[in-house]
């Protein structure tokens, strides 16, 4: 009984230290204004010492922001970052959701929506296609810039100094024989890409499978997302390349635009 006990606890623990987090985190989103150590203890409950340490966390982490000069708290950046991305990818997943779909019944190609995660593209939306012989595209699913047709889409639209961090940072790991090796051979493919408007990879992630995509693009002409198609290597005929490239730029034009516009009234949510 003492053992069960003694599991227990960090459970119940844990959960009300995540209690008290988002206490303090909605006190603060709802106020507007900094706060003192002794007002946000008195309104939340939270005892003095435990707030220091959730403070001291949270502050580190840049969701929390502490002013120099009065020593007050309020919301940091991140907190703020973490809503703009959150309901950056919700909007885009649902943008892309019928063009997802459209893609693959025009092609009959699994089709995917990838966003920049760290060093990784992320797929965070995808369409199966319906044929015996495909290549399935799940979300969830993180890939090498390096090594897809949608993470370099995602590198060649980089602001150039961030492009360049990345190449002189990373180490091009191997994921089957014909993926890249040499920075050298990829800032030429990332100029490429850029000049054409899209990307191509022949089995760099998975030996097989081909790959193109474009960039979803804002109005400042940044890469919101990638929109991308992916298919067993033998499917990805010389005749085929110019409609493939051609139906995904469309398909980008209207996911970009979709995304710009507010969810319409009565819409479902999407979870990610």
């Amino acid at each position: 009984m003492a053992a069960s006990r003694a599991q227990s606890a960090p459970s119940r623990s844990s959960v009300k230290s995540a209690d008290r987090v988002l206490d303090l985190l909605e006190l603060l989103a709802s106020t507007g204004r900094a706060m003192t150590h002794a007002e946000i203890s008195r309104r939340t409950g939270i005892p003095k010492s435990s707030l220091t340490a959730l403070l001291h966390n949270l502050v580190g982490r840049g969701y929390i922001e502490q002013l120099q000069d009065s020593q007050q708290f309020q919301l940091g950046e991140g907190a703020y970052a973490l809503a703009r991305r959150g309901a950056h990818n919700r909007d885009l997943l649902r943008a892309s959701e019928p063009w997802l779909q459209r893609l693959t019944r025009d092609t009959g190609e699994s089709a995917g929506l990838s966003v920049l995660r760290n060093d990784m593209a992320e797929r965070i939306a995808s369409s199966q296609s319906p044929k015996a012989v495909l290549y399935s595209v799940h979300a969830g699913v993180m890939q090498p810039l390096y090594a897809s047709s949608a993470g370099k889409v995602l590198l060649a639209w980089l602001p150039p100094a961030e492009r360049e961090a990345y190449l002189q940072r990373v180490k091009l790991q191997p994921r089957t024989e014909q993926t890249i090796r040499s920075a050298a051979v990829l800032r030429r493919q990332l100029h490429q890409i850029r000049e054409e408007g899209v990307a191509w990879s022949f089995s760099e992630f998975t030996a097989g499978i081909a790959g193109l995509a474009v960039p979803v693009l804002d109005v400042h002409g940044r890469a919101l997302a990638a929109v991308g198609l992916a298919m067993p290597a033998s499917r990805l005929e010389d005749a085929r390349k110019q409609k493939l490239v051609r139906v995904l730029r469309h398909a980008a034009v209207e996911i970009a635009a979709a995304t710009a516009q507010p969810a319409p009234r009565g819409a479902k949510s999407v979870h990610i």
